[in-house]
């Protein structure tokens, strides 16, 4: 087990996030709550995205839904103390532990602490305006990306790291990842697959105007600070910047976006008798001909 793993703990109360807007989570709820309470758990239910100061005071958060479901229930627990399990009722449920039959079948040691609690990197994005923070700080568990708020148009963004120039990227955007968003947009777009137990960041450019630029990798430790730039004086570039894929807000010239490592990485609950590796082969194909 590595750094970023650790044996879970016995489970006694459970707060269920659900997504209310899909019938499959609605019913998995209603199966959920019967199971655990049957269990001799204490359950407390309420909407994804629904803000519940005393989270904390659960043993864990169970999370009825999709990819989705996952990334608004991160974001809404990030910097809490309490470990997230994904039961998927969606599609693909990349960042889910188990889906209802795996839930049903795993219970007895998932509440009595047999699932590991594997520590997930989150970084936090703020939209800074001649000094002034215009947005944020958003806390992300996949990715943050700039694009033109255009799709016809390219847009123009200037990086750093820690004060010290990456390069000038031309084209439809670019995307600051995660390892757990690594096989999520940064990989529709040609980034590497990370290990989440790599400390690390993914820049990966959108559609460049140029052949010799490719994704990075660089330490998640120092802040990140994207400009968006002109082109030329003329120009007036439109663009955005989206949290998640959930949360967007529009982006002009000088805008200067930073995202930088949050404190406290979020806890997901998972399977150990499941590698990261069988999920790569079960979800991706990974490896397939």
């Amino acid at each position: 087990m590595s750094k970023s793993e650790r044996r879970g703990k016995a489970i006694r109360s459970v707060v269920v996030f659900f997504n209310e807007r899909k019938p499959s989570a609605r019913r998995a709820l209603a199966a959920v709550d019967v199971l655990l309470r049957a269990r001799g758990v204490r359950v407390h239910s309420a909407p994804a995205g629904h803000s519940l100061p005393e989270a904390e005071r659960f043993d864990a958060a169970v999370v009825l839904g999709g990819d989705g479901t996952m990334l608004r229930t991160a974001r809404l627990l990030a910097g809490a103390r309490i470990p997230l399990l994904g039961v998927n009722t969606g599609g693909l449920g990349f960042l889910s532990a188990v889906d209802m039959r795996g839930f049903k079948r795993g219970l007895g040691r998932i509440i009595n602490g047999g699932f590991a609690c594997e520590e997930r990197r989150m970084l936090r994005a703020e939209v800074r305006r001649e000094g002034r923070r215009i947005f944020g700080p958003s806390p992300l568990l996949n990715d943050c990306v700039l694009r033109a708020k255009d799709q016809i148009r390219a847009v123009t963004l200037d990086a750093c790291q820690a004060g010290r120039h990456i390069g000038r990227y031309f084209g439809d955007g670019l995307i600051v990842a995660t390892p757990t968003g690594s096989t999520a947009y940064a990989l529709a777009v040609g980034g590497p697959i990370v290990h989440p137990g790599v400390d690390a960041v993914i820049l990966a450019p959108i559609c460049p105007h140029t052949l010799t630029q490719r994704p990075l990798i660089l330490p998640a430790g120092e802040p990140i600070s994207v400009v968006v730039a002109r082109k030329n004086p003329q120009q007036r570039p439109h663009a955005l910047i989206s949290v998640d894929g959930q949360v967007e807000h529009p982006l002009g010239a000088g805008d200067e976006v930073v995202i930088s490592a949050l404190r406290r990485p979020i806890c997901l609950l998972y399977d150990p008798e499941r590698t990261y590796f069988d999920l790569l082969r079960t979800k991706l194909k990974w490896g397939e001909r």
